[in-house]
């Protein structure tokens, strides 16, 4: 039967490739390490035993929990419904390209191949062609006929007898069917995969091939007959000695493969398909690996059969021999020594991914035994509790003074500071026992559960009592529930993101009850919303989302009728035109008024007038009605709005009340009432009895002298002409608004809920432009160090794109605007380009800064780091600039990553590495290392002056290599010669292009370039001679004389074209620019602003090449 852990995993599997198509690989790695962790773990039989286990957080937790009480989880469902989904299973589309194929409303495969022309490159429209055929699952006995031609043809290709190769995967199991055919071939002559191709090619069976190289091989096939469809038949070529490795790798099952890399991590070795590395000297193992047995037999597990190897539970260990060693050469114990002198380590944990820091005896006598701790951490102070794959305890060899014996454990870590149990669930803390007997020395580890707090190992200090869980959920819990909301407010929606469910829900619970039954708010009503709607996506059937304000603590009263809410449409969705087809008008527009919702009836003796509460239960405050002065027709229920005048606010309140609900809010929760009381309204927006239909509600209210809200009949509505009402009542009503509700003229009986015949529109929505929630604001740094903001913004439609991101601009915009978390932003998209924000509707209570210390430029419109030097994003950014200037092929992007994690960060160290030392980076195998070495040596030598500089970034902001090179003409000395700065920046300011900025910028930044140069060992290249540029003959073409402008991005293709042309590489638009090239269309800069204003047409550089430098 299979278990729960096997369960789990396979849904964990699937949303880790999901996200993975989705381009998330953060969150796909993550999904897969807790899958690793639930395989690990012994038998699961409830969702509790996953709660504190490294690696499973609280929502794989979630996850796993719906999973078990719905069969299903809702993420996988809608991803997998995704038309990114599909399209990344297309060969040659990813993340990116689906992504991009959506943006452009492209959502089905008939609508892409219909276009594919236009949108596919070759590659992709091949992928496209052979997609429903790779989809299908590929019968055994197929595969069969497929092994018969590739043993035939193989045999034609292999030049020694030890040639050979192996279907693998599924097939290999015994499977009946496959996704596709993997093949592993073999050969001292790597050679062999090119001959083996062609001779498939001449038998027929290839129809396409969808890339090729020397150890690769990725073919489209079909076997002969007319009923035949094609197959994915991939050839991997490996060396012999990898061979056993990658066979037993791509055999699978994933589960398998998981569990016994697992279990050689606990022995000291890294498991994969190249072969097996010790963890501790990085180097492979020295041994002869014949075949799949030997590497089974080395880790001292059970040999098993392809068949066999279903799930995890088929990996078992075999007892290890007396004279076995470990990763490091040393013996290790069997099972508990038996005989007189025998030293045995026994480790009892519970569960495989704890870790077990222990508590080191001293034992400093004759004849005691000590145990030496070797800690090393991996946060500065403090040793991290991680998994037994960190964790290797090792049996030394005895200490070499008569009676003492020295037992080691050592734990790979990286700092030696003391050792902290960090994370509770996962600690356990260990007791060392001292054999009793003379001449049995044992150290027995036991596990000891930990306390739910942070326990410093060795500390002394007794065990606290466990708070009481009613205690919990009152006092703490408001507590962190506060924090969490402060989080929120201060970090955006990606705090929401990692939180609970319950914990979601107790930050509307908390925000409702401050709210309703307090003078104070947590939350702004915009901050509240994204909250909500966030735990409407993502747990949508959870009861706080019906909840309707909050149960009130005085004066409680049922309510004579149910005070329900309006649900909102969303106008970038088909919401609208689906309810009109229920609901055919006419229709009654109405203020949705931003105040306190309260009810007034005169249905028994005297008046009563309530507040809304939790829609059933609200509070009394008859008291209030003297000042009211609210007409008393007997038998009347009328549901209306507390509220202040926004000129009246202004006027008299502005100074001491963020808004005007919040003072309305503080005026009804008052015991007492004072002056201000007489400044409060009662606007009147339905009249529940008698029943009548909206407009007669509205007109019967008006006539029986209440105060009524601004309203109008509609025959026709839609998305454009609500938010044109929207914005002209909000601009001109005398009450604060916050969206228009829409009701169907018609009678309708009242029951409980939010009505169906009514909704609320809250947001602006045109063509080419939309209002959006901000839900954070990301700042990223420059590689100058000037941080830039990003502005998210939850999804919405605009021309047929969903629009997630606007350019912030810089941090004066974010500042002067107040734009932060809550805020609410107009954006515009004209043509193709990405939206920017054109306006702030709601300003957020303060601005999302930066969190990193910063300071303003001298213009107080950018904001730098504090530490540029320091900043990681920073130094890889630089040096990637800088081994990209100079060309160096192969040093970008994820190997720059590696090498700076290498400890080499800066282009000064990366220069002066040796092999070795390339060596040393993680990933990099011989082939890698000298091309990027040699590349290196070739390039900085070939590089001019110029380039070093430009690559340098040194020189000043703004000042690239077409500004260098025509200070360089003028003044090819400006670096060495003797002038002082003053005079040089005089000298600069002559030269076309360079004003006084540039001029100051590029001198006083001389020296550190001077000093860059020194560093890196490349003085010499100030001493090099200037090599003019072949002069160009210029070929007549359309771009002849015409200006371009390129705004980040800068493309060797088009500026060679250029030059070749006779056209113009300008720095600044203007009206004689003909294109600008941008890196993307969804920046915004004020070049893509004048572009955009001017008619002026953008093109990324793959356009331009398409449209100018194709053969024409």
């Amino acid at each position: 039967m299979e278990r729960k852990n096997e369960i789990w995993a396979k849904q964990l599997d699937e949303l880790s490739q999901l996200m993975m198509k989705k381009g998330e690989v953060m969150r796909s790695r993550a999904y897969t390490k807790a899958k690793e962790a639930i395989l690990t773990m012994g038998d699961v039989s409830n969702v509790d035993q996953l709660k504190g286990i490294r690696n499973i957080g609280p929502s794989v937790i979630e996850k796993i929990s719906e999973f078990e009480s719905t069969g299903r989880i809702h993420v996988i469902d809608e991803e997998r419904a995704r038309p990114e989904n599909i399209f990344t299973d297309i060969f040659g589309i990813g993340p990116k390209k689906a992504k991009e194929l959506v943006e452009k409303g492209i959502v089905t495969l008939e609508q892409l191949r219909e276009g594919q022309k236009e949108l596919l490159n070759s590659t992709q429209q091949t992928g496209l062609k052979y997609y429903d055929d790779i989809m299908e699952r590929i019968p055994r006995s197929e595969i069969d006929e497929y092994k018969t031609i590739l043993d035939e043809t193989f045999e034609t290709v292999r030049q020694h007898g030890d040639d050979r190769y192996e279907i693998v995967g599924s097939y290999r199991r015994g499977s009946a069917d496959s996704g596709d055919i993997d093949v592993i071939v073999t050969s001292t002559d790597k050679k062999i995969m090119g001959r083996w191709v062609t001779i498939l090619k001449e038998v027929g069976i290839i129809r396409e091939v969808l890339s090729q190289g020397a150890s690769k091989a990725l073919l489209i096939t079909r076997l002969h007959g007319n009923s035949r469809v094609c197959r994915r038949v991939d050839l991997l070529y490996t060396t012999h000695e990898e061979y056993p490795f990658s066979v037993l790798y791509f055999t699978g099952s994933k589960d398998f493969n998981t569990i016994m890399r697992y279990q050689a991590t606990l022995a000291g070795y890294s498991l994969n398909e190249y072969g097996i590395t010790n963890k501790i000297t990085g180097e492979k193992v020295d041994r002869q690996f014949k075949d799949e047995k030997d590497i089974f037999d080395f880790l001292y597990m059970k040999y098993k059969l392809p068949n066999e190897r279903i799930d995890g539970r088929a990996v078992v260990l075999e007892t290890k021999p007396h004279d076995a060693t470990n990763s490091k050469g040393e013996p290790v114990a069997a099972s508990p020594g038996k005989k007189k002198g025998k030293k045995t380590l026994k480790v009892v944990a519970t569960t495989p991914k704890e870790v077990v820091p222990v508590v080191a005896s001293p034992g400093k006598k004759k004849g005691k035994k000590t145990l030496k701790l070797v800690a090393v951490a991996t946060t500065p102070k403090e040793v991290v509790a991680t998994t037994p794959k960190e964790v290797v305890p090792v049996v030394a060899s005895p200490g070499k003074k008569k009676g003492k014996k020295t037992i080691k454990l050592v734990a790979v870590a990286t700092t030696p500071k003391e050792v902290v149990a960090t994370t509770p669930k996962e600690v356990v803390p260990v007791v060392a026992s001292p054999g009793k007997k003379k001449g049995k020395k044992t150290l027995k580890l036991v596990a000891v559960a930990t306390p739910p707090l942070n326990t410093s190992v060795g500390s002394g200090k007794k065990k606290e009592k466990p708070t009481r869980k009613k205690e919990l959920k009152t006092k703490g819990q408001a507590v962190s529930t506060e924090q969490m909301i402060t989080d929120f407010k201060q970090n955006g929606i990606g705090v929401l993101e990692v939180l609970s469910e319950d914990q979601l829900v107790s930050m509307v619970t908390l925000a409702n009850d401050t709210y309703y039954n307090t003078q104070t708010t947590l939350l702004t009503d915009n901050e509240y919303d994204i909250l909500k709607e966030f735990i409407e996506r993502k747990f949508p059937k959870n009861a706080v989302l019906k909840d309707i304000g909050a149960p009130v603590e005085k004066n409680k009263v049922t309510l004579p009728y149910e005070m329900a809410s309006m649900d909102k449409i969303k106008p970038d969705t088909n919401a609208l035109s689906n309810w009109k087809q229920k609901y055919v008008g006419p229709y009654v527009l109405s203020c949705k008024l931003d105040g306190v919702s309260g009810l007034y009836s005169t249905e028994g003796d005297v008046p009563r007038l309530y507040t809304r509460g939790n829609g059933i239960v609200g509070q009394d405050i008859t008291h209030i009605l003297r000042v009211l002065n609210l007409p008393t027709n007997k038998g009347i229920v009328v549901r209306g709005e507390f509220i202040i005048p926004k000129a009246v606010f202004d006027s008299k309140y502005a100074s001491q009340f963020a808004n005007p609900r919040n003072l309305v809010a503080g005026m009804i929760n008052s015991k007492t009432m004072d002056a201000k009381i007489h400044d409060l309204h009662f606007v009147a927006y339905e009249l529940i009895q008698p029943h009548v239909k909206p407009s007669e509600q509205l007109e019967t209210l008006t006539g029986l002298g209440f105060e009524v809200v601004q309203f109008e009949k509609r025959r026709e509505i839609t998305n454009e002409s609500l938010s044109e009402t929207l914005l002209d009542w909000r601009s001109k009503y005398a009450y604060e608004i916050d969206g228009v509700i829409v009701a169907n003229d018609a009678i309708y009986a009242r029951k409980s809920g939010n009505p169906d015949h009514a909704f609320a529109f809250k947001m602006v929505i045109s063509d080419q432009m939309a209002e959006a929630k901000v839900v954070d604001v990301i700042w990223t740094p420059s590689k100058l160090g000037y941080l830039k903001p990003r502005v998210r913004i939850e999804p919405v439609r605009l021309s047929g794109v969903t629009i997630e991101y606007a350019t912030g601009f810089n941090g004066a915009f974010i500042e002067s605007n107040k734009i932060g978390i809550g805020s609410i932003i107009q954006i515009i998209r004209s043509g193709d380009v990405i939206p920017h924000i054109r306006s702030v509707t709601v300003p957020a209570e303060v601005a999302k800064m930066p969190t990193v210390p910063y300071h303003w430029n001298e213009t107080h419109v950018d904001i730098v780091l504090d530490d540029v030097a320091g900043d990681d994003t920073v130094r890889e950014k630089n040096v990637t600039d800088f081994f990209k200037t100079i060309e160096v092929d192969g040093l970008s992007g994820g190997n720059v990553k590696r090498i700076i994690a290498a400890g080499f960060d800066t282009v000064p160290k990366i220069l002066h590495m040796s092999k070795t030392d390339f060596e040393s980076v993680s990933g990099f195998k011989a082939k890698m290392v000298e091309k990027i070495y040699q590349g290196i040596q070739d390039k900085v030598a070939a590089a001019p002056l110029l380039a070093i500089m430009a690559g340098s970034n040194l020189l000043g902001r703004g000042i690239g290599e077409r500004k260098m090179k025509p200070i360089l003409d003028a003044f090819p000395n400006i670096l060495l010669s003797g002038e002082s700065p003053s005079q040089k920046e005089t000298m600069l300011r002559g030269v076309s292009g360079i004003g006084a900025e540039n001029a100051r910028a590029f001198v006083a930044n001389i020296p550190a370039f001077l000093a860059f140069l020194e560093e890196c060992g490349l003085l010499e290249k100030l001493t090099q001679k200037v090599v003019s540029a072949p002069t160009i003959s210029i070929v007549e073409h359309v771009l002849n004389n015409k200006h371009i402008v390129m705004t980040k991005v800068r493309d060797k293709t088009i500026i060679d074209a250029l030059a070749r042309y006779g056209a113009t590489l300008d720095d600044g638009i203007g009206k004689h620019t003909f294109v600008l090239v941008v890196k993307s269309k969804e920046d915004v800069s004020n070049k893509t602003k004048y572009a955009e204003q001017h008619g002026i047409p953008m093109m990324t550089p793959e356009e331009f090449i398409a449209t100018y430098l194709t053969d024409r």
